[in-house]
């Protein structure tokens, strides 16, 4: 039976990361906090991807593994407890952080993809992901 060897799943393509990095990037730009901005789907792969001007540089990384781990574990990040975030680094080969700023993306129970922001305080950061998750969700509203 096909049922036992694949199945239908939603997936976040590109126009739908584009329409995530280009709400948070709006969100950056109203509260004045250069940051990175990562869109991942699914599985972790990086769709879109933005450093505005004045974002740290190193914090590129941190976007993009905080978008992973959100994707990965289909839930926010640095929700977390701490005792956790060394061994979830050590186990992935630092690819994943406990870091707040990262978010599922999710559609019917569904991870689809996650976005993350890096470079501002938390507070900053769950507000520009959340602005990028929020526009995708909208737009799969009938």
């Amino acid at each position: 039976m096909m049922s036992d060897i694949a199945r239908s799943s939603l997936q976040l393509t590109y126009d739908g990361a584009a329409l995530a990095l280009q709400a948070a990037i709006a969100k950056a730009r109203e509260i004045n906090v250069p940051e990175n901005i990562a869109v991942v789907d699914a599985g972790g792969n990086l769709l879109a991807f933005a450093r505005l001007d004045g974002a740290r540089f190193l914090a590129q990384f941190s976007a993009i593994s905080k978008a992973q781990t959100a994707a990965s574990l289909h839930m926010a990040t640095g929700e977390l407890p701490p005792q956790f975030g060394v061994d979830l680094a050590f186990a992935t080969g630092s690819r994943s952080i406990n870091l707040p700023g990262g978010l599922p993306i999710v559609v019917d129970g569904q991870v689809i993809g996650a976005i993350a922001a890096s470079s501002g305080a938390d507070p900053d950061d769950i507000a520009i992901a959340g602005a990028g998750r929020d526009a995708v969700l909208a737009a799969l509203k009938p």
